[in-house]
Order: structure tokens, then C-alpha cells, then sequence
């Protein structure tokens, strides 16, 4: 069985001027007012046609869920890469909620099968219980 994401990770990659106001309200909805600032979006049928009706202009991919809080402050914290990075008071909360999202994880090529496995055994041990 598949698993599917439970939010996405979009961002706006083209500038909206140029197309359609149709598009661009879409683009707005949804909080794409500017090139490379993501935003986050329930996966929902709705939601997934109106990012469909936006094709290029957007890059979407899965939501991924540190296993740990952001290292640098107490604050949560989006990545450019489609990684959250909770607060440490949130963070249980929402691995309750949303689950092990590491088979969404997008590595480099070029990142070491070792970090790779580091990385993974980090989730396979908050969720270990939960299966």
C-alpha cells in the first residue's frame, strides 16, 4: 500500500505576472506571493486541483517531519528542502498527528548510504511503538 501525504510543500518557482488573474488569485489563496517562499497545504481533492490548475508554476512535494526540533532556536522552522522542523513543545504532537512521513524524505544522490541510514534510524525510533 502506498502512503500518501498528509500536507505539501509548494512553493512558487515562475512569476506570476503574465498569466491569467485567475491563476494568479489561485497562486494567492493559497499564500504564493513570492518566487521561492513555501507555503504549506493540506492534501486535500480540492486543494489538489487548484495546485494542478497552477502545473509550472509551482514545485510541490511531500511534507517531511524532523524527527527532531530545530537545532538553531526555539522556534519551528521550514526548510527550503520540504523539511519542518517543530518547536520541541510541538513536536510529539504533531508526530501523533501526521505519523512517520520519513518514506517521503528525497535524499541527494550523493548523500552517503551511512547518513542516509543515521537519518532513518532517527524516525524508525520515535515510531517504532506507534506500528
Amino acid at each position: 500500500m502506498t502512503k500518501v501525504p498528509k500536507l505539501w510543500f509548494v512553493q512558487l518557482v515562475q512569476v506570476l505576472s503574465g498569466n491569467s488573474r485567475a491563476l494568479q488569485a489561485t497562486a494567492r489563496d493559497f499564500g504564493l506571493n513570492a518566487i521561492y517562499e513555501p507555503t504549506v497545504v493540506p492534501n486535500t481533492p480540492s486543494n489538489n486541483v487548484a495546485l494542478e490548475s497552477l502545473g509550472s508554476l509551482i514545485h510541490v512535494q511531500p511534507l517531511v517531519i524532523s524527527p527532531k526540533p530545530y537545532p538553531y532556536a526555539d522556534h519551528p522552522f521550514l526548510a527550503p528542502n520540504g523539511v519542518f522542523y517543530p518547536s520541541a513543545d510541538k513536536l510529539s504532537d504533531l508526530h501523533e498527528k501526521y505519523g512517520d512521513t520519513s518514506h517521503f524524505l528525497d535524499f541527494p544522490c550523493s548523500t552517503p548510504d551511512s547518513v542516509k541510514q543515521d537519518i532513518l534510524s532517527e524516525y524508525k525510533a520515535i515510531f517504532k511503538d506507534s506500528d
